[in-house]
């Protein structure tokens, strides 16, 4: 289930990426869609809407008057030539007339605001900032609105700092008078659209990205607990190649308990007892192993209790403090705690291992486990054990807890990276090194939620 969930997960981030990706994408063309649609109003509207105007503005006034009479007839279908010859109904005789205009003053006027008007809603269809300046570059119309004449110096400073910002974006377009003189610049700057169009390459760039990440990541999932699964065959193999020559040793035992001598050699019964213990501890490795992968059976104990009985088996062993090693147990927690006693007495024997081996050199040699409660939370159980060895190298103190990894000779590096597996996936805890100098020693601490009153 957790296999498919990891795989799953992924995928549903890419769907989700790619559904976004494809949505934007689409509001993008749909925008832009719009714009064009936009734009092509807008040209239209200013063609349709200064034709009439200009035509009007051409037309108004325009006359021919008779040499004769003074009558007049509109110039309107003709050429506009400085004079025309033809008949006059008053005059009743051909006669020289002379093209004149009479503009309307109240006629210009109208037209005038109108095209005004037209020119001011044309700008405010635009989305950008549009600042028509005069040729020394002061701001003269901002957005079709002229510049009040009262206007603050800062706040004209602020209008010329844009139009740098404006120029930045699109160079300023001269404006000429009839005669071809520049007379000032138009600065105008780009939409939102286009300043988003700029994006988008960037966009899928870091979409990619994304997709190339996640891409690796479910590699290294799969990887992970490929090397996680074949770790948990090798341990279930071991497991069942130990139990085969267990079983036959049991029985050797029952045999040789049957012999007269187990009755009157005190050291043969001896001998018999110690092997029986330790083909029980090699029961007890073996279902170590055979329980890797599967979720333990944990049990409400006290950890005191689990450390007392791993330290009293080590130390019955030849060897373990031969060297001079001072042991120093404290043992003050009183909480309760779910436990696997067989898999955490396996994490402190890997402890006391590690600590005895960086011992074998040091004189004074003392090795010191505690354990206290600790008020956090519904509350915790803390163990320490630390140890006045040769340390571990800064160098390596980071790679202490990945397979493979050991500072000696002939290490396997399972020993700290299966414990803490066992004390973070299978008790919810977490072990870490809480300190190391070369020289000086090594400390580390495991923390267990406890079981209290208020928790139950």
């Amino acid at each position: 289930m957790w296999r498919l969930r990891t795989r799953l997960l992924p995928l549903f981030v890419v769907i989700v990426l790619v559904w976004v990706f494809f949505y934007y994408s689409y509001s993008l063309v749909s925008r832009l869609r719009e714009a064009r649609v936009n734009a092509n109003e807008t040209i239209a509207w200013f063609w349709a809407g200064a034709q009439v105007p200009m035509s009007r503005l051409a037309e108004l006034g325009m006359m021919y008057v008779c040499s004769g009479c003074g009558s007049i007839i509109p110039a309107y279908g003709f050429e506009s030539d400085s004079s025309i010859t033809r008949f006059c109904q008053e005059c009743g005789q051909v006669n020289k007339w002379y093209f004149v205009t009479m503009e309307g003053i109240e006629e210009r006027r109208r037209l005038f605001q109108r095209t005004r008007r037209l020119f001011k809603d044309l700008v405010e269809r635009l989305d950008y900032t549009t600042i028509l300046s005069d040729t020394n570059m002061v701001p003269q119309v901002v957005n079709g609105i002229a510049v009040a004449d009262s206007m603050s110096v800062e706040s004209l400073k602020s209008l010329m700092l844009l139009t740098e910002e404006l120029d930045d974006e699109n160079a300023p377009v001269a404006i000429t008078d009839s005669y071809g003189e520049t007379i000032g610049y138009l600065h105008y700057g780009a939409d939102k659209l286009a300043k988003e169009l700029l994006l988008v390459p960037y966009i899928e760039l870091g979409v990619f990205f994304i997709f190339v990440l996640l891409f690796l990541y479910v590699i290294r999932i799969e990887m992970k607990k490929e090397k996680e699964l074949s770790w948990v065959g090798f341990a279930r193999e071991t497991a069942h190649q130990i139990s085969t020559p267990l079983s036959s040793l049991m029985g050797w035992i029952e045999l040789l308990r049957e012999r007269p001598e187990a009755e009157t050699d005190k050291e043969f019964a001896e001998a018999l007892e110690f092997i029986e213990n330790d083909i029980d501890r090699l029961k007890q490795i073996a279902g170590r192993y055979g329980q890797m992968g599967k979720k333990p059976k944990l049990e409400k104990c006290m950890i005191n209790s689990v450390i007392l009985d791993t330290v009293h088996y080590l130390s019955g062993r030849p060897g373990f403090l031969d060297n001079g090693v001072n042991l120093e147990i404290e043992l003050k927690s009183e909480y309760l705690i779910d436990l696997n006693r067989v898999l955490f007495s396996w994490v402190i024997e890997n402890l006391l291992k590690n600590s005895i081996a960086a011992l074998k050199e040091t004189k004074g040699s003392i090795i010191r486990i505690s354990t206290r409660d600790v008020q956090e939370g519904s509350g915790l159980v803390e163990v320490e054990i630390a140890d006045n060895g040769k340390g571990i190298p800064f160098a390596d103190q980071k790679r202490i807890f990945k397979s493979g990894f050991s500072t000696r000779r002939g290490g396997w590096g399972l020993g700290l990276a299966l414990s803490r597996r066992i004390i973070e996936q299978y008790h919810n805890g977490s072990l870490r090194l809480k300190a190391s100098s070369p020289g000086k020693g090594t400390t580390f601490v495991i923390m267990l939620p406890a079981i209290t009153e208020d928790a139950e």
